[in-house]
Parts: structure tokens; sequence; C-alpha cells
């Protein structure tokens, strides 16, 4: 089993085909909703804490897993830092005001995933109705999945609620885990206007 610690709150570990079966985990059929797999993270994330000092215990972790052609797989773990963002979340509503004045005009992005092209251009679609002039990416990763990027000048305070209706579509990801999975385990669809691009189909 190999690591990389790729932040403070970010790690990369890449288990072999004897390592995934060590801790009865099965890349190709685990379910994150599984009793088996939830253990199997347990217990690698309890050996990394021990070789690396990356601690999740009292944090909100989000894993994704990419399996391997030789029976292993890649795990991406982002500690998600419960207390601050508690903190984070209580300051905004406090101040989101303040800071819209402040800044009403921030670089803001988003990372989405969706299981079928058809609702990755239903999104692009509806982006075009509504006029969206920000860059965008689209990528397809090795699991079969689809990923749009969509980064433009806004409030970033508001990203979330300004997109809630792609929601109705996929799932919203953290751009920073797929900018670094993706070159690794995707192919690039549309480098640049892909809301555009597959607008129109």
């Amino acid at each position: 089993m190999e690591w990389i610690r790729i932040s403070s709150n970010k790690l990369k570990i890449m288990l072999t085909a004897e390592d995934a079966a060590r801790y009865a985990l099965c890349p190709d059929t685990a379910d994150y909703a599984d009793t088996v797999t939830r253990r199997a993270f347990k217990a690698i994330l309890t050996d990394m804490r021990h070789e690396t000092g990356f601690d999740a215990a009292d944090d909100k972790v989000y894993i994704q897993m990419y399996p391997s052609r030789e029976g292993g797989c890649e795990l991406f773990v982002t500690k998600m830092g419960i207390e601050v963002i508690a903190k984070r979340s209580d300051t905004a509503n406090t101040y989101k005001s303040q800071k819209s004045e402040r800044h009403p005009r921030q670089r803001r992005s988003l990372a989405f995933c969706f299981a079928h092209v058809s609702d990755l251009i239903a999104v692009c679609r509806r982006l075009s109705t509504l006029h969206y002039k920000g860059e965008s990416r689209a990528w397809l990763d090795d699991t079969g999945r689809y990923w749009l990027f969509l980064t433009e000048e806004g409030n970033p305070l508001t990203a979330r609620e300004d997109y809630a209706f792609v929601m109705e579509y996929g799932e919203i990801e953290s751009k920073e885990n797929a900018e670094i999975m993706l070159p690794e385990h995707g192919k690039l669809l549309c480098e640049r206007r892909a809301v555009e691009t597959l607008g129109d189909l």
C-alpha cells in the first residue's frame, strides 16, 4: 500500500489487489452503504493514521474509490472538517451581506458528477437557456460517470444556491479531488465551452 499526502486534509491511497484482499475490500463491487465496505475503509484509515499521522477520527470524511485494472484501487480521502465548516457556516450567515457588498465579483468554481450522459446534456441545455457565460469543461471518468466543471464570476457564498437545480440531475462533488483524480482516471470530453457544445446536442 502506497500513499501521497496531497494536503493537510487530503490523502491519496494506492492499494494493490493483495492490499484490498487483506482489508476484505472488493473494489469492483464495493458499496459505500455496506457495513463490510465501511469497516474496510475504517481499517485503512486507522492504518494510515499510524503511518502518516492523517487522523480522520473526529472528522466527516469524503472518500472516492477508483478500481484499477490489476484488481486494486485508488482512494481519494478528504477530511471535511466538521468544526471548521460549522464555524465558517455561522460566519457566512452572519456576514453574508457584508461580504457580498465588499466582494460582489469573485471567481467561483464548482464540480458536478452525473451517472448518465443524458443528464449532463440536459444540464448544459438548461444552463444555455439561462445564458451561462462562464468557463466550462466536461470529463468522462473510468467508472463511466460524467463530470461538469463550472467557473465564473459571482459570490462564492451563493454558488450552491444558484446551481441547486443541477442537483436534480447529478451531485455536487469536491472540485479539488476531481481535478486530482480525473487526469489519471478520466478522459477530457470538452476542454472549454462544454455548456455551449453539449447544450447544442
